[in-house]
């Protein structure tokens, strides 16, 4: 390992990364508000990227044991990567296809919103076990981050800031909206990713000889990640914590821009930069946020960070009701904010929750939350919507419902987060770590 590396791991990380932004801040909003698509139908098509995450561990077994062009790793990035960015590319024009014709464009809509999905999770595990592999080993001295450390440190804070830059980039394509400058927006991101991707992987990984060891893959089976959790009720009490902070915060993510547009009249343009403003009071909080963490603690950073998070959601149901567009965005950005603060706090009070003898188990339990709560939020807030809407005829009632409900989980998960303890997790595990281990094993 070493920073040749780490760049090129991070430009793979924003190449697939960024595939995500066009279809969650810009497409989103077509299908729902402009196309009239039910809210359900498109939460489930933005959702099967999570859905399909259970696909990175027969991929990384497989990887483990069959080279690739002498390779195990950077065919299944390049190939994985270029099938994100293809299928992000392609959903565009799913969109209008089912619009003209909803059948065939409907089957062609599930055909590339897969593809789109199979390639994040190929080239993710991927590239998330080749940066595992690489920094095997290389651990340094007291004090000092280890090379894995500063890696993820980077690729992070480049997603952060790419998710920003292309939220940008779409608002100014956009501004003379049509279907052909929709498509050559989503063309320059396709363009953008492919060359990262192909930028990353050259010369990454090397070659494969005999004398190289085992490797193992990034990938968690979420059965087993599940099971390492039974026999600790703080731990599994901890993962259901996340699982609905992740709901409650991921809800909004299909029906934010379609609200934007339905209550406020805002343009594509405009609602493609929502995610811009989101993102940049997240980076803001991510940053700003060490001192007070570690002034008052994570958990009371934690549930700070999701009052003002439910604050956010509050002030964006009133001021989209009242019309008002700069306070509208005001309060995306303090949902950032709240965003930003609730995942440093909580990922670091997740590593004080894991085990250094179990770290792959418990963090691939985590995972699993991370990734149910965002399909589930998607796919519950869409239903949620549109049953409201055909129920009472209101379209705006369907959305500031959504809201109302994220906001209530918030607070919910602050309830929970009080009988949480690190303490009582480390003493309920250590009782059970035996049996853990040996179901590892198995």
């Amino acid at each position: 390992m070493n920073w040749r590396k780490v760049l090129q791991l991070t430009l793979v990380h924003v190449g697939v990364s960024i595939t995500v932004v066009p279809v969650t801040s810009t497409l989103n909003r077509v299908m729902i508000s402009d196309m009239q698509m039910p809210a359900t139908l498109v939460a489930f098509l933005v959702a099967l990227p999570y859905l399909l995450s259970p696909l990175q561990v027969p991929v990384g077994n497989w990887a483990d044991t069959h080279p690739v062009w002498n390779r195990y790793r950077v065919p299944w990035i390049l190939v994985g990567g270029l099938i994100a960015a293809l299928g992000s590319y392609m959903t565009a024009h799913t969109a209008y296809w089912m619009q003209a014709n909803f059948a065939p464009g409907f089957a062609a809509a599930v055909l590339f919103f897969t593809l789109w999905g199979v390639g994040v999770n190929v080239a993710s595990v991927s590239y998330l076990s080749l940066l595992t592999e690489l920094s095997t080993g290389q651990e340094e001295g007291p004090g000092q981050a280890n090379w894995r450390n500063r890696a993820v440190s980077v690729m992070w804070t480049f997603m952060i800031l790419s998710t920003i830059g292309i939220s940008t980039l779409l608002r100014n394509m956009l501004v003379d909206y049509s279907p052909t400058a929709l498509f050559t927006a989503f063309g320059v991101v396709w363009l953008i990713s492919t060359t990262l991707v192909l930028l990353g992987t050259l010369n990454l990984e090397p070659r494969f000889n005999n004398e190289r060891g085992p490797v193992h893959n990034n990938a968690t089976n979420p059965v087993e990640a599940m099971r390492s959790l039974v026999g600790n009720p703080t731990a599994m009490r901890f993962f259901w914590y996340l699982v609905l902070v992740l709901i409650s915060i991921h809800a909004q993510d299909v029906l934010l821009e379609p609200f934007g547009a339905d209550a406020l009249g805002m343009s594509v343009s405009e609602t493609s930069g929502l995610t811009r403003m989101w993102g940049m009071g997240f980076f803001v909080a991510m940053l700003g946020s060490i001192p007070l963490v570690k002034r008052i603690g994570k958990k009371r950073s934690a549930n700070i960070g999701a009052v003002v998070a439910a604050i956010a959601f509050s002030l964006i149901s009133i001021t989209g009701l009242l019309g008002q567009i700069p306070a509208f965005t005001g309060s995306i950005f303090l949902l950032g904010m709240g965003g930003g603060l609730m995942t440093l706090s909580n990922l670091s009070f997740m590593l004080d929750m894991t085990l250094p003898q179990a770290a792959g188990l418990y963090i691939g339990a985590w995972g699993v939350a991370n990734f149910a709560g965002q399909a589930v939020g998607g796919i519950v807030s869409g239903i949620l919507r549109d049953v409201i809407y055909a129920a009472t005829g209101d379209l705006l009632l369907g959305y500031v419902a959504v809201f109302a409900i994220e906001v209530v989980g918030l607070l919910v998960a602050i309830w929970m987060f009080r009988s949480i303890t690190v303490e009582e997790f480390r003493r309920q595990a250590e009782v059970s770590l035996p049996d853990v281990l040996a179901l590892a094993g198995d």
